[in-house]
């Protein structure tokens, strides 16, 4: 059973609940009502004593009392016949028995028909020892039929009311609880086939179906997205592996067709067989890099010398690319930091190689200092700078400001997006100030130390 069903079957018990309970008043308060009346019987009893029948029976004697009100007395004589002694100026009928009946009655207190309408009679039979014979004194159930008519009238008004408040109850509570999720459902299934601009409606913001709605559709935004950058990143990957790829596989069949069969031919091919295996081995190391910061893989802090580490970042620029100029700047009291030593000395190594790269004649400066809690690092060139539009994707996974160029000096586009994914999985930051014509200026802003050894970030 679904909630909807759930809630109707509720609701349903609800009101059959409040029938019962309407029929168990309405039966209380009609034996409340007849007990009083019984009573009223009870204490009329006494007045079929104060006028005996005349002796010998027959219907001489006292005329019939009439007094203002709806009390019927009537005596049974020895011979069954019926004397009325008392009839009620508001009575609108007698109560209709058999001498016999009454006589042979099981119970001191017993109902009758009256002799025409639909009214009935409550009657006290009360048997007298001797002549008096049995008397049967009668009051009409006309104000106990209408107390209880009233009765149910008001509380069957009062069921339909409260039917239609949990009817538009139950309704609100669906349309509002309910119809969201089902349309969620629906959209989700829709979605899982195949169909990825599918959402569902936006509801009131203030209500828990209008939070879920919001929150589904920017789940179904964010996995397009994902799903969009995961194509790009497969393509791009793709891209890169296939030219060296294409490559090593045209030597090697114009081997197979007899080529580098002159003196010298061969090595020279296995010298560029290997050198598009190391760019191919690079590219794989890079994506796997990233990948490990996109599975949030646990760093290994430890405490070293940040001014030594930039001079062998420096260093190694240099011998990788000789007669540059390249300077170091490094404040004291950054002798002791507590960070993942291989994953910054890859950062800063990935930030000088790209200035290195893609500013042939620019001179290169890397700069340490402290601020507060945290450690600044500035990799700065003189070079051509970037347009705003590349310097906002400058960090994007496999991305170029000029592929032509960058591919001929085998770049692959992954320097700053593992630059960036380290510097998140530090709990720092890493931005970029650049126009063109005025160089680029990375900003490296990484904790003095981490909470704890086992700190991790998002790739």
């Amino acid at each position: 059973m679904n909630l909807r069903a759930r809630i109707y079957s509720g609701f349903a018990v609800l009101m059959v609940a409040l029938i019962v309970v309407a029929t168990m008043v309405v039966f209380a308060q009609r034996s409340r009502l007849v007990e009083q009346l019984d009573n009223q019987l009870a204490s009329a009893a006494p007045l079929d004593r104060r006028a005996p029948p005349p002796p010998g029976g027959g219907q001489t004697g006292p005329p019939i009392q009439s007094p203002i009100s709806d009390l019927y007395i009537a005596s049974i004589e020895q011979d069954n016949t019926v004397v009325v002694r008392v009839e009620g100026q508001l009575l609108e009928t007698t109560p209709k028995f058999d001498p016999a009946m009454i006589r042979s009655a099981s119970e001191p207190i017993i109902t009758l028909d009256a002799v025409d309408g639909d009214t009935t009679f409550r009657a006290l039979i009360d048997t007298q020892p001797g002549p008096a014979g049995t008397t049967v004194i009668a009051l009409p159930m006309d104000d106990v039929d209408d107390s209880i008519r009233r009765l149910v009238l008001a509380l069957g008004l009062l069921a339909l009311f409260m039917a239609a408040v949990l009817g538009m109850l139950a309704a609100w509570i669906v349309r509002l609880g309910l119809r969201p999720i089902s349309e969620m459902t629906t959209a989700a299934a829709a979605v899982a086939a195949g169909d990825r601009q599918r959402r569902v409606p936006v509801y009131d913001g203030r209500t828990e179906a209008g939070e879920l709605s919001a929150a589904f559709n920017e789940m179904l935004d964010q996995r397009n997205e994902a799903e969009d950058r995961l194509r790009r990143f497969v393509s791009d990957a793709s891209h890169e592996l296939r030219t060296p790829l294409t490559s090593v596989k045209g030597y090697l069949d114009l081997y197979a067709e007899g080529g580098f069969r002159q003196p010298g031919q061969l090595d020279d091919a296995v010298g560029r067989i290997q050198s598009e295996a190391d760019r191919m081995a690079a590219l794989v190391e890079n994506l796997l890099a990233l990948a490990r910061f996109d599975e949030e893989q646990p760093l290994q802090p430890s405490s070293f010398d940040l001014a030594r580490l930039c001079e062998e970042v420096v260093a190694d620029g240099s011998v990788a690319h000789p007669g540059r100029k390249i300077d170091c700047h490094v404040e004291p009291g950054l002798s002791s930091v507590y960070l993942d030593r291989d994953k910054v000395q890859q950062l800063l190594l990935g930030l000088v190689n790209n200035a290195l790269t893609h500013a042939p004649e620019a001179s290169v400066d890397v700069a340490g200092s402290r601020d507060g809690d945290d450690i600044v690092v500035v990799v700065a060139d003189d070079g051509p700078g970037m347009a705003k539009e590349q310097a906002e994707r400058v960090f994007e996974r496999f991305y170029r400001g000029d592929p032509a160029r960058a591919r001929s000096t085998g770049g692959s586009g992954l320097g700053l997006s593992i630059a960036h994914s380290i510097a998140t999985a530090h709990g720092g930051s890493i931005d970029l100030t650049t126009s063109p014509g005025a160089g680029c200026l990375f900003t490296v802003r990484l904790p003095v130390s981490t909470p704890t050894p086992e700190r991790t970030g998002a790739g």
